[in-house]
């Protein structure tokens, strides 16, 4: 495609411009911006350079479209373009795309991907379509020429950027080839005009510049224009203000060529397959070649040994704009496009904007199950909003993968997220079932889009009871679909098992995880579905599988950003339960710092603040948290996640605790009372309640029929017990005590909840203590010993002391009874015992170890 018959040029129909070619050679340009409006001649100079049969770097040519939103897509269709020129593997380009949708950084994967290329020039042609995004990609690509030495980059643009003003370490050159330059000089324009009229003169050439201004498209105009005529006009003429006023999609030789540009205009760019579908013309090379030859556009790298054809962007604009006057062979010509991308392109976003704008619905459903099952950020991006909410209400009923794409980018969207459960039940009440891959594998994939959709939709127990319906159906999958399909079910089976958990069928939800992590062979969506697994673990109380199950984590699946992301916050949430589980609250808390950014528009929001109020209640801020998050639940926008569901019982739960650590016993009761009666999750919040409220009788009395409740955890489980001891030795029932408190116990050695022993009422937690004592328990002394700082922080002393009765307290720690205190005090022993009565009544106890424990524990006295 690139011969030549223009005098030894690299492209036909081109002059070479090695004036332009010195600087691009130079050693020392490590930055090359070449600026100007559309037909200026950017990427013709940047192919014509390229074309040159001196040695050079490697080359990566990198053609920019419209509608890149998002960093990640950005960089994957770098990585695409990579992997098609056969600079980069199939499966590193993968790995790199897989780390990008994971939000690692694009700056460390690309330096890691160009450590053992030795030199490169990576070429962004037509770098304007970033728009908004282009800052963000500045920086990124000064970052990687700081990492890369050996990396020069050339952009062509018709827009700014802040590369102009880049100062490289080293000494690197920064350089703009500005309009000015890129006009043709006279001798170009007599090059240029030999080469195609045949005619050599060079006065001609100085009317031509001299009447186009040396503008390349307008000087391909008029020279086309001269060719067609076959002479030279007198210079002063009408017929020669004709030749110059000469447009140069108006010089096309036939109205056959015209329909072919207009038809072959609406792609980004054509491969002759493309072309010769999109226009039916039986030699589609023969026509690119001519449209070459005279300045419509150029060819450029796609794939090894593979170029496609892209159109000056005025050229292109002009006949796309043309092509829509015919709407039904323009929206033939959108799903062509759309079917050719799906097929040749490895990051398929813009296949879905050709689809839509071809109204071709159902394969617009089919590119949104691509998307939704090769990046998992689609759950958590907007991106695709602007394209999917053209598509009509009454056709997201009859393809309901649409309904769920558009639902998914709503809800992801923080201004618009309360639109998305409406577009949800859409999703679930749609009948239609399109083919999309498989017979078997379709109808698992529709049927657990519907009952994903009843959760996203605010119906968490349906959904839960749905997925529950649908784990057999893989079971009768076939073995050898099943294999060739495990990615797209073990993605699946991922939300599949967070619709169960929040149901409060916590055992299934757990297998069900299991099951995903056991299909997705590829690291990084198995490292996905781990974290599910070890959230669920932890919230159900075992902590212990749930570190077990982090550490096993591929790190070198997962980049190092990752980290903070919402794709990892379920892996955060289990990190936090083992801190606070080990009593360490302020861990906790710093690894819950990083879920703050994304929590707005998150379903996880309800399980990530249960654990970020238990973190903050332990480090003595219950009251404070207490009231933020009560306030944000009964604000008139809900957040994200709350709902007939687990994670949110769970929180009316601790946020009860939080109220009545702060004294506050109205708020919590008002918070329990909203909750279903049957939920295992807050039965150890309504004994602490009862006990809080000096309703110890029936504290105990609830106990049993809370423990035989259907549903409970490990760690509801345990919760219950121990408040239900305290209950039952109030009450004098130290057996029941015994009984409840040993289980508890025996719960925390072998699976690890214990964050609740902490959260207990000195008062309480030291009457626990002296009955295990008594019973000469180690094991319930070990489960029963809790950090100082810990003890010390969790809740504020019952009632305030007076300053006499402080000193008594302190006097009671320093000496052996009450003769000795009234001696040190001056006064008699029975006034001690009278103020002492009065103490002991306040903090809950009834002898003088327990308060001087409880007083150093609520910080009344010195250690």
């Amino acid at each position: 495609m690139g011969s030549t018959d223009s005098g030894g040029a690299a492209i036909a129909g081109v002059v070479d411009r090695p004036r332009l070619f010195r600087i691009l050679d130079s050693s020392l340009l490590r930055v090359c911006v070449v600026q100007g409006p559309s037909g200026s001649g950017k990427t013709t100079l940047l192919r014509s350079w390229v074309l040159q049969p001196d040695g050079r770097e490697q080359t990566l040519w990198v053609s920019l479209g419209r509608g890149f939103t998002t960093r990640d897509a950005f960089w994957r269709h770098v990585a695409s373009s990579a992997m098609r020129h056969g600079d980069l593997s199939k499966d590193a380009a993968a790995r790199a795309g897989e780390e990008l949708s994971l939000a690692g950084d694009p700056v460390r994967i690309a330096s890691r991907l160009l450590a053992d290329v030795g030199p490169v020039v990576v070429i962004l042609d037509a770098y304007e379509h970033l728009a908004d995004l282009t800052p963000v990609i500045d920086a990124d690509l000064a970052r990687l020429l700081g990492a890369v030495p050996d990396l020069r980059v050339m952009i062509t643009t018709r827009g700014r950027t802040d590369l102009v003003d880049l100062d490289l370490p080293g000494g690197g050159m920064v350089r703009v080839i500005t309009l000015a330059e890129l006009a043709l000089t006279t001798d170009e324009i007599a090059a240029l005009v030999a080469a195609q009229t045949g005619i050599e003169d060079e006065r001609l050439a100085l009317s031509v510049g001299d009447a186009t201004r040396g503008f390349p498209l307008t000087v391909r105009a008029v020279v086309l224009a001269l060719a067609q005529l076959g002479r030279i006009p007198r210079v002063d003429s009408m017929e020669w203000d004709a030749v110059v006023a000469a447009r140069l999609e108006s010089l096309l030789p036939d109205p056959v060529a015209v329909q072919f540009v207009t038809d072959t205009s609406v792609p980004p760019y054509v491969d002759l397959e493309l072309a010769q579908q999109l226009s039916g013309h039986p030699a589609p090379q023969e026509l690119l070649d001519m449209l070459e030859r005279n300045g419509f556009g150029r060819w450029i790298p796609y794939a090894r040994n593979r170029p496609v054809f892209q159109y000056a962007e005025t050229i292109r604009d002009t006949f796309r704009a043309r092509a829509q006057d015919d709407p039904d062979r323009f929206r033939r010509s959108c799903t062509t496009t759309a079917l050719w991308l799906l097929g040749n392109e490895e990051v398929v976003d813009q296949a879905l904007r050709f689809a839509v704008d071809g109204e071709d619905y159902a394969l617009a459903g089919r590119v949104v199950v691509s998307l939704v099952i090769s990046n998992p950020d689609s759950y958590i991006t907007d991106r695709f909003l602007p394209v999917l909410e053209k598509v009509p209400e009454a056709s997201l009923g009859e393809h309901p993968m649409l309904a769920f794409g558009l639902g998914l980018a709503l809800m992801a969207n923080p201004l618009r997220r309360l639109e998305a459960p409406r577009v949800f039940q859409i999703a679930v009440d749609s009948a239609s079932r399109p083919a999309y891959i498989e017979p078997s594998i379709d109808a698992f994939s529709h049927t657990s889009m519907r009952a994903v959709s009843r959760r996203l939709a605010g119906d968490w127990r349906a959904s839960s009871e749905a997925c529950l319906e649908i784990l057999p159906l893989v079971d009768a999958l076939p073995p050898a679909v099943l294999a060739n399909a495990s990615e797209h079910v073990g993605t699946i089976l991922r939300q599949l098992s967070f619709s169960i958990w929040q149901g409060g069928s916590i055992e299934q939800a757990l297998a069900t995880a299991n099951r995903s992590v056991a299909l997705c062979s590829r690291p990084a969506p198995r490292n996905y579905s781990l974290v599910y697994a070890a959230a669920i673990s932890a919230f159900a109380g075992d902590t212990i599988a749930a570190e077990a199950i982090v550490s096993s984590i591929d790190g070198n699946a997962w980049p190092p950003e990752m980290r903070g992301t919402s794709m990892n916050g379920l892996g955060l949430l289990a990190e936090a339960y083992v801190s606070l589980d080990r009593h360490d609250f302020e861990r906790a808390a710093a690894i819950l710092r990083d879920t703050r950014a994304y929590m707005r528009t998150n379903e996880y929001w309800p399980l990530i603040t249960t654990a970020w109020v238990i973190a903050k209640h332990g480090l003595g801020q219950a009251h404070a948290e207490a009231e933020r998050v009560t306030r944000e639940l009964s604000g008139a926008t809900p957040p994200p996640g709350v709902g007939n569901n687990v994670a949110t019982e769970q929180l009316h739960a601790v946020l009860a605790n939080a109220w009545m650590a702060s004294g506050d016993h109205r708020a919590a009761r008002s918070l329990l009372e909203v909750q279903p009666e049957n939920s295992p999750h807050l039965a150890a919040a309504r004994v602490a309640w009862l006990l809080g409220a000096g309703r110890d009788g029936e504290a105990l009395q609830q106990t049993r029929p809370l423990l035989g409740l259907p549903g409970h955890t490990v760690r509801s489980r345990a919760e219950t017990q121990t408040a239900g001891a305290v209950a039952a030795l109030r009450q004098g029932e130290p057996e029941m005590a015994w009984s409840w408190l040993n289980s508890a116990a025996v719960a925390w050695e072998t699976s690890g909840p214990r964050m609740h022993v902490a959260l207990l009422d000195p008062r309480d937690r030291r009457l626990l203590w002296e009955f295990a004592g008594e019973r000469g328990s180690a094991a319930l002394r070990r489960y029963l010993d809790i950090p100082l700082s810990s003890a010390t922080s969790v809740r504020r002393a019952p009632a305030s002391l007076t300053p006499r009765e402080t000193v008594v307290l302190t006097a009671l720690a320093e000496h052996d009874g009450i003769r000795e205190v009234a001696e040190a005090l001056y006064v008699s022993p029975h006034t001690v015992k009278t103020q002492l009565q009065s103490i002991y009544r306040k903090l809950g106890v009834s002898s003088r170890h327990s308060a001087l424990a409880v007083a150093r524990e609520f910080g009344l006295i010195g250690r």
